[in-house]
């Protein structure tokens, strides 16, 4: 091997572990690696990022990564502003293998000066290049980062990608070092000028937590937006489809903001498939769709193979909450993504379609009378969500005299005792039914991951 290139990498990886181990004192110009290079890594003379896999790359390079974690972290205030201003914070993540192996995820949790901040990383190894892609989406921009691409050598992983930082052209780079396995360490750098020189701005420094302790996927979501996605599937296809699903569309779906709420087998139809997907509010619907359906790789990888195993996917609720049961029938200030995830039962959803004109009745008449007989902390009212679809993609249903109630029962036997009760008020029946042209009542059983066990 060429010793000057031998000696230029000695000098790059010096550098790299100089940066980790001391904050500079003026983080740009002392926070560098001059004239170091890549690693595996190049910008081609078209500015196009060039990178290659070590021979030793493996799909089980992160392995060690798996289980919780607490993080002390620190990042500059400001970059490529000759900053030498820090915050420090404390953060705790949950890695999880997925895709059998050639992939883990991991949600991240802090607060930075008082704010919560969420963030979501998603790694993917590619066989056949031996890279690792790695994909980020936080709270702040709720949209994934170009990937960083790259893979370890000697406990060194370095991931490169090109960006822009406020109107400026970077080079990011990513470093893990998990020479102490026990304590790895993560940090993140900026070039201005293709990889010659770096600024260090953000350091991770883990410690194992316990590996008992439950971090949720998406703390306390609010929700105001409720899609019921009922599916028909191709004959004898719905056990392979719920098992693809949930490999491939539940981390996927909620790093970008489409929270998986549930995942359902429907009772008496063995070729249906129902699952809600909740958003914070339309404008954050309106953003998510194309950027899951047009533009991640996780749909332009697995999308197809979904459709192929389903007959038909246009029969969707688009819903809205109504405020809580003793107040009035405008729209509620949302649902927590938490209320859904302690059930673990059966749920029965009811459709109840008014006569024309009827609706503020109907709910009136379910609110006063139908649902004190009812346990209160398991059911909630819904009503079509009228705002445009702006996705004609993904049709949805949108009856103006619809009312959805959804319940959460123990079991059957729970839900069987409780109708028994609601059914001996034949007064309160017949007020129901005057009210009404159609009902509708469907029970489901959740799937293995459902109501937030989204990252197992």
């Amino acid at each position: 091997m060429n010793t000057k290139l031998i000696l230029k990498a000695m000098i790059f990886d010096f550098a790299f572990q100089l940066a980790i181990a001391t904050p500079p004192a003026k983080a740009q110009s002392n926070n560098q690696a001059p004239d170091a290079g890549m690693v595996n890594a190049h910008i081609d003379a078209m500015w196009n990022l060039q990178v290659t896999a070590s021979k030793s790359s493996s799909k089980n390079d992160f392995d060690f990564f798996t289980g919780a974690w607490d993080v002390a972290a620190r990042k500059l205030k400001a970059r490529l502003q000759h900053s030498n201003e820090w915050i420090t914070f404390s953060a705790k993540l949950k890695n999880t293998t997925i895709l059998r192996g050639i992939g883990n995820t991991e949600p991240y949790y802090a607060k930075i000066n008082g704010k919560d901040f969420e963030g979501y990383t998603l790694r993917l190894f590619d066989p056949k290049t031996r890279l690792w892609s790695i994909y980020w989406a936080d709270s702040n921009n709720g949209k994934m980062d170009p990937p960083q691409v790259g893979s370890f050598e000697n406990n060194i992983g370095l991931f490169y990608a090109k960006d822009t930082w406020e109107g400026k052209n970077v080079i990011v780079v990513f470093k893990w070092d998990k020479t102490n396995p026990e304590q790895p360490t993560w940090s993140q750098a900026f070039s201005t000028d293709n990889g010659k020189t770096w600024e260090w701005n953000w350091y991770h420094t883990f410690t194992k937590s316990n590996p008992t302790e439950d971090i949720p996927f998406s703390e306390n979501q609010n929700i105001k937006v409720l899609e019921l996605r009922n599916y028909i599937l191709k004959p004898g296809k719905r056990d392979e489809f719920i098992n693809y699903f949930e490999k491939h569309f539940v981390t996927s779906q909620n790093i970008l903001g489409g929270y998986v709420l549930g995942q359902f087998s429907i009772k008496g139809a063995d070729n249906r498939f129902l699952w809600f997907r909740g958003f914070n509010d339309m404008s954050t619907r309106s953003v998510y769709l194309p950027e899951f359906y047009r533009k991640s790789l996780v749909w332009k990888k697995f999308g197809p193979g979904a459709n192929e195993l389903l007959d038909d996917n246009d029969d969707v609720h688009l819903l809205r909450p109504l405020n809580d049961i003793n107040g009035t029938n405008e729209l509620s200030k949302g649902i927590s993504t938490n209320d859904f995830a302690k059930h673990k039962g059966i749920v029965v959803i009811d459709y109840y379609t008014a006569n024309e004109g009827q609706l503020d009745a109907l709910i009136g008449v379910y609110k006063s009378k139908a649902l004190p007989a009812a346990p209160l902390n398991n059911t909630t009212l819904w009503v079509s969500e009228l705002t445009q679809n702006d996705y004609p993609s993904l049709p949805v249903i949108q009856d103006k005299n619809l009312l959805v109630v959804i319940s959460f029962y123990k079991d059957e036997a729970d839900y069987q005792s409780q109708s028994k009760l609601a059914s001996g008020n034949k007064a309160l029946q017949d007020q129901i039914k005057n009210l009404t042209k159609n009902i509708q009542t469907m029970i489901v059983y959740p799937t293995e991951k459902s109501f937030g066990e989204l990252a197992d």
